[in-house]
């Protein structure tokens, strides 16, 4: 009898998460201590909520009532995950944690669910950050969680999870496994591997302005690079003189003779101004008058003929079709 107590004590205190105020008695031969509990009424109020150890009530409340943005924006300020923007694992835990307080917003938790489903997610999600611990141990984790809820046998006691009904608790472990199992070697790579830091630098070339002692540029200086105003814009600087010997200079004197004479030589000869109206006469003008207005008028009594011609054609097929409508009237 003493062998049979031992193992049903310890069975019902691998199943309860918290530790239970236990007593130890010697069986009646004196051979072994054996530990049973006091009563189930005491393991009923030993096994602890798992609502609000994680969320309080006052945060529930608020997260129930915002967006999925601003859910995100007050879990990274209650868990400080301010470094999202580049650590890739506050990124993923930000992201799981939110997901899964939009999950529970969507199945219309009430402030203790939500609090309660919260914990058993970040106790399930810090076994693989922190605690690395494998697959098949953190399945078990849940099913202890969850164990108790609508039991078929009334001596199944409760994990802390209690306020939720059958249907929520499958709802919940089918999240879970779609969730976090499925994507669990991804996960256990992220969190035992180290991010690969990369620092990416652009250099930018900028021209600042010339002091205020110095002369104002000249136009279009500032708005233009450096080498195109050199080279198009900004006047060229002097070029320098050659440094000649005595001959070269008496070659360059003789040619430039020899180019001023044959310059001389090719020239054509002074053309003496003539006044060619001085020889002519008022008849001669006269002519000259008549002929010219004679080619310009030609040209418009051309063109006014043709225009009266026209609308004397125009006149005549009014009249006629005039004709042609009395005649049939």
């Amino acid at each position: 009898m003493a062998a049979k107590s031992q193992s049903k004590v310890s069975g019902k205190s691998s199943k309860t998460p918290l530790s239970t105020n236990n007593t130890s008695k010697t069986d009646p031969k004196g051979k072994k201590s054996v530990t049973i509990a006091d009563g189930d009424d005491e393991v009923d109020e030993q096994a602890e909520s798992f609502a609000y150890k994680i969320l309080s009530q006052e945060q529930c409340t608020d997260l129930l009532s915002l967006d999925i943005s601003d859910i995100q924006n007050k879990l990274c300020e209650i868990f400080k995950l301010s470094n999202h923007c580049t650590d890739l694992q506050d990124a993923a835990t930000l992201d799981y944690y939110t997901s899964a307080v939009w999950w529970g917003k969507q199945q219309s938790f009430t402030t203790q669910q939500l609090s309660g489903f919260f914990t058993m997610v970040h106790t399930l999600f810090a076994n693989v950050k922190d605690q690395h611990m494998h697959l098949v141990d953190n399945m078990k984790e849940m099913q202890k969680m969850l164990r108790g809820i609508e039991p078929e046998y009334p001596d199944i006691k409760s994990a802390g999870m209690d306020f939720f009904n059958l249907q929520q608790a499958k709802s919940i472990s089918q999240y879970m496994f779609t969730s976090l199992f499925q994507h669990y070697k991804l996960f256990e790579f992220m969190f035992s591997h180290t991010q690969a830091e990369e620092i990416i630098g652009t250099d930018l070339e900028i021209e600042v302005a010339k002091p205020a002692a110095m002369p104002f540029p000249p136009p279009l200086d500032e708005g233009v690079e450096e080498g195109l105003h050199t080279s198009y814009i900004a006047t060229p600087p002097p070029s320098p003189e050659p440094e000649q010997t005595s001959e070269p200079d008496i070659i360059i004197v003789e040619q430039e003779t020899e180019v001023d004479e044959s310059a001389k030589s090719t020239e054509p000869p002074p053309v003496e101004d003539i006044d060619a109206f001085s020889e002519l006469t008022p008849q001669d003008v006269l002519e000259v008058v008549e002929s010219v207005t004679k080619d310009l008028m030609s040209g418009l009594q051309l063109d006014l003929a043709a225009k009266l011609r026209e609308k004397e054609n125009n006149l005549i097929q009014r009249i006629n079709k005039i004709h042609k409508v009395a005649e049939t009237t």
